[in-house]
């Protein structure tokens, strides 16, 4: 199976060759388009050789210099362009066939980036449906911050072979890892367990991750907290940032923790869903207790 980098050259390429046989079509060499442009033909070059993305800005200049259709273009060079759901959810607004295509693509870039859900990668009706692939790749693509803010966090140790190895190693590495758990003799941890009701109880699993930290023992780059002051905000969610993704489990009524409606979330635009996510974590971890192991 072809990686994501793969792809995006393959891509390129295509494009590439597009760009180079539309040039060739009309008599033009590389200069006399750079120079209709205004760039510079190296980077004509580069683009046909499939180096670099054609911009959104050069694309609607080549559809003007091609006499072709902006979204023909967009769409032969492999840039994004309106589906049809995105030109029905417009006729709310205005018929498309009217507007002309750079003012039509300007328009629905603008409200999709209005959106808030398109950060939204993925919806898991429980965090145990996440799978085991989605958590590998995260962990361990993570290279500058690692949260991990469930109100129990045991499910990687029993769930994930040799965590904590992974988490000294990605501390090593200069990831800075913070794990944030339920204080196991708080109020909040007590009440919780009322609502859940079962034998595996929210204290035991709290005790199990804190068995696993204290094996590790200290490791600089790691730190630990309870929840303390925002207790009550933290055990109805939790939040595991992996650098500019996050997955977020939300605690519905006495459902346990891997039977809870988790999200995907990957950060898109500044106020987005995770950067809200985010700032709820780092509420409830300025909000926390220091613990450390013995």
């Amino acid at each position: 199976m072809a990686s994501e980098d793969e792809d995006r050259q393959g891509r390129l390429r295509t494009a590439g060759a597009w760009l180079r046989t539309q040039r060739e079509l009309r008599g033009l060499t590389g200069t006399d388009l750079a120079r209709r442009l205004d760039v510079n033909q190296v980077r004509i070059s580069a683009y046909e050789r499939g180096q670099y993305e054609v911009p959104s800005a050069i694309a609607e200049q080549l559809a003007a210099e091609f006499d072709l259709p902006v979204l023909t273009v967009r769409r032969e060079l492999g840039l994004w362009v309106p589906s049809q759901a995105d030109l029905t959810e417009l006729q709310h607004y205005a018929d498309p066939s009217t507007l002309a295509d750079d003012i039509l693509i300007g328009e629905i870039i603008r409200r999709y980036q209005q959106r808030t859900d398109r950060e939204i990668v993925e919806v898991f009706p429980q965090r145990s449906q996440v799978p085991r692939e989605l958590w590998t790749r995260l962990i361990d693509g993570a290279r500058s911050e690692i949260l991990l803010g469930g109100y129990t966090n045991y499910f990687f140790w029993t769930e994930h072979a040799h965590f904590s190895e992974t988490l000294k190693r990605k501390a090593e590495d200069g990831v800075r890892v913070r794990i944030l758990v339920g204080n196991p003799d708080h109020e909040v941890t007590q009440r919780r367990e009322q609502v859940e009701n079962a034998p595996f109880t929210v204290s035991t699993r709290i005790r199990m991750t804190l068995d696993e930290l204290t094996k590790l023992g200290p490791i600089p780059g790691i730190e630990t907290r309870f929840s303390n002051t925002n207790a009550d905000a933290h055990v109805s969610r939790s939040i595991f940032r992996f650098d500019r993704e996050a997955l977020v489990s939300e605690h519905i009524a006495d459902r346990l923790g891997h039977g809870s409606l988790t999200f995907h979330l990957k950060r898109l635009q500044d106020s987005g869903p995770f950067d809200q996510y985010v700032a709820h974590a780092e509420h409830l971890w300025d909000g926390g207790q220091s613990w450390n192991p013995n």
